[in-house]
This record gives structure tokens, C-alpha cells and sequence, in this order.
């Protein structure tokens, strides 16, 4: 081999170490890997509270934490408008629009406290909307199903149309068995049973690949209906529907909308309507099975749903790092041409990263919230990189001496 060849070997084996991404689907990896954001709840008064409303509190407090740690994606606050000074004007108008003598008030993660920030949900401070804002018949359906082994639950919000919901219904599950036959599972991925084989051999980069946890790995979806109307799940749809600035305006409110969610309770921005095809079902199912990627969590699209589940005991201790990227909603070709031809496959709702919410909960993130676990990842990468460059100057090096012979 030429010296020229060499160098070009070795070079193209160097970027290849340093390109090789994990391979752990990205349902898989936000499951096992990623915290889900919590919301805020910020109870108002401005008289001391009564007993029931004391016991009440204590009850929020209780419910939020199980044998194991916290079991709920929820921070709460209380305030007390004759001592309160900032914002004074917005709580009590906000507190004003209840009626009640103390009230509740959930936000999206980071959102309570920014100037002209404004609920997604809002009510009486009671026993029974504070268990309804922690848990809903849905939300432990999805978590079952998580934990289960599905990749996603598509949660298909109805417009009401019998009709029309029935139709693309059927059109959704279509294309959801489609992808759970035609995606396959990325290779490389180490089941945590095989730890126990004594003949098995890891290289550097198999860490990455290692499944935490002993929840089924499939590539599977489930369907379940949400009804407009259904008082249990006010505060699920409340969470949906503010995901994105136009899902309350007045032409969406007899649009079906279907939001995938996967891992701790993660969902995508919807499709809507016609949206609800080929193309965007199959190009969903393909970025959600894909290998990940390394990044941020929150630059990733989507939000995390208020949940209550006890992940930590379920997923058997899996680490927590949000340092992870969902690739781009690409690669949908391949799925497009192992399916039946479908002509109705015209995008009438492109898919698109919030507005605001998740993201801009990145700015208190990075003012100093940034956990313990959101360190690791960075000190690891630049040991890596300079060990990699050590590495190809030496290499440099010697092909040099070795073209001067």
C-alpha cells in the first residue's frame, strides 16, 4: 500500500471510530435514558387556608413522591397574595377567573414564572382536581403500554365525526402495521440479559448499545382514542392542545389531531386532519425507531406529558442523561415503497417544532439547572476527542516518515 493509500485508510478508519453513533432506537433510549421536565403547579389564596384546603396540600405532597422517590413529573408552589410582590397584578387575575377561594394553576415546565406566561389548565384548589391533574385513565393506559414493550401509542385526539374519526382510524392503523413489519430494530443493540454471557465481547463503543432495562424491545404501536368530552381527561388534552400556538384556535376545534407518544410520556407535534397519511404516519414510526444521536433533549421536537408513574422501579435503576438528539424526520422512503400505493398522501399539516413551551424552557435550564446526570456527557466526549487527535497525529506522524523512505 502506497503512502498515499495509508493515509487515506487510516484517516477514513479515524472518522469512522468517531462517527459511530449509538444505536439503542430512540423510543428505547428517552424510555431508559432521558427525565422528563416537570410542570408547575402554583396554588393561589389570599385568605390562610381552611383545614380541608391544609389537608388537601398535604395530600399533593404525599402523592407525588412513592417508595422508590418521586413518582410525578410535578413541582408545586403556593401563593399568598397578601405577601405577594411580583406579579401581583397578573396572579390576582388569573387567581379572579376561578371564583374559588383558592385555586390551582398547572404551567408547562419553566413556564410559571416568565412575564405573560399563562396556564394550560386552571381550577378550584380540591382533592379531586389534584388527582386529576396528576393521573387520568389514558395516561396509566400509555404508561402500561410503554412498559410493555410498545415503542409508541398513537393518542388520536377525535373530531367528533364518527365518520370521519372512524376513517382515518383505519388509515392510521394501516400504517402502523406497515412500519411494525417493515422497520427492524437497529443492529448492534446488547440486550441487558447478554451481560450474563461470559463469551461476550464488548469493544469502546458497545456501552452506548447496552439496553438498561428489562422491558421488552419490539417495534410495535398502539392506537388509543381520546374523546373532546371526556371530563377525565381535561387536563391531558389541555397539555396536547397547548403544545402548539394554533391547536386552540376555533378552525382546529372539529379537527382529529394524533400525537405519538413514547418514552416517559413524550409526544410530537400532531398531524391533523389530512395530515393523518401515509407519508407522516410511516416518517413518525421511522424517526422513533431510529438509532440516536447526541444533543440536548429539550432542542429535540415535542413535550413531556405530566405523568404519574414510578419509572425508576419499573426500568430497574436505568441512568438518566439528556444529552441525546432524536434524528431528523427522515429515511421514510424505504417504508413508503414497501406499502400499498396510497394516492391521498397531500400534507395539509407540516410538521413543526413548538413555537415555544419545550424549547424555551431551555433558557432556565442553562441559568443553572442543569443537573448532575447533564455533565457526564460532555467531559467523556472532549477526553474522547482528544485521545482521538493524540491519536491521528501520531498516525500522521509515522505515515509521514513512512512516504519520506
Amino acid at each position: 500500500m502506497n503512502s498515499r493509500s495509508s493515509r487515506i485508510a487510516f484517516l477514513t478508519l479515524v472518522i469512522c471510530t468517531v462517527s459511530e453513533a449509538c444505536q439503542v432506537p430512540v423510543f428505547r433510549y428517552a424510555l431508559e435514558r432521558w427525565r422528563p421536565d416537570p410542570y408547575e403547579l402554583v396554588i393561589v389564596h389570599e385568605n390562610p387556608l381552611s383545614e380541608a384546603q391544609a389537608a388537601t396540600l398535604v395530600h399533593l405532597e404525599e402523592s407525588l413522591v412513592g417508595k422508590n422517590g418521586p413518582i410525578v413529573n410535578l413541582r408545586y408552589e403556593t401563593i399568598d397574595l397578601t405577601k405577594e410582590k411580583d406579579r401581583l397584578d397578573e396572579w390576582k387575575k388569573i387567581h379572579a377567573a376561578e371564583q374559588a377561594s383558592v385555586t390551582a394553576h398547572l404551567f408547562y415546565p419553566h413556564e410559571a414564572y416568565r412575564k405573560e406566561s399563562r396556564p394550560i389548565w386552571s381550577g378550584s384548589f380540591t382533592k379531586d382536581n389534584v388527582d386529576a391533574v396528576l393521573d387520568s385513565p389514558m395516561r396509566r393506559e400509555l404508561v402500561n403500554r410503554i412498559l410493555a414493550g410498545d415503542s409508541a401509542v398513537w393518542l388520536f385526539l377525535e373530531s367528533g365525526n364518527k365518520e370521519q374519526d372512524d376513517k382515518l382510524i383505519k388509515t392510521l392503523q394501516g400504517h402502523a402495521e406497515t412500519a411494525g413489519k417493515e422497520i427492524e430494530i437497529p443492529k448492534g443493540v446488547i440486550q441487558k440479559s447478554a451481560l450474563d454471557d461470559p463469551d461476550l465481547q464488548l469493544g469502546p463503543s458497545d456501552a452506548e448499545n447496552i439496553l438498561e432495562s428489562s422491558v421488552p424491545l419490539k417495534i410495535d404501536f398502539t392506537i388509543r382514542r381520546l374523546s373532546r368530552k371526556d371530563p377525565q381527561e381535561a387536563v391531558l388534552r389541555a397539555m396536547l392542545l397547548h403544545l402548539e400556538d394554533d391547536l386552540l384556535d376555533e378552525e382546529m376545534a372539529d379537527k382529529p389531531m394524533v400525537f405519538p407518544a413514547f418514552g416517559k410520556g413524550r409526544v410530537l407535534p400532531p398531524l391533523i386532519g389530512k395530515g393523518i397519511n401515509e407519508e407522516n404516519i410511516l416518517g413518525d414510526c421511522s424517526y422513533l425507531c431510529g438509532p440516536c444521536s447526541c444533543q440536548v433533549k429539550n432542542q429535540n421536537p415535542g413535550m413531556d406529558l405530566l405523568v404519574k408513574a414510578d419509572w425508576w422501579t419499573a426500568l430497574e435503576g436505568s441512568s438518566v442523561i439528556e444529552e441525546k438528539e432524536l434524528p431528523p424526520l427522515t429515511g421514510v422512503e424505504d417504508l413508503l415503497a414497501a406499502a400499498e400505493p396510497n394516492d391521498d398522501t397531500n400534507v395539509s399539516h407540516e410538521k413543526s417544532l413548538p413555537a415555544s413551551n419545550s424549547n424555551d424552557g431551555n433558557e432556565t435550564r442553562e441559568k443553572g439547572e442543569e443537573s448532575e446526570e447533564t455533565s457526564s456527557f460532555p467531559g467523556t466526549f472532549w477526553m474522547a476527542t482528544l485521545i482521538i487527535l493524540a491519536i491521528l497525529g501520531a498516525g500522521t506522524v509515522i505515515l509521514n516518515k513512512n512516504s519520506e523512505k
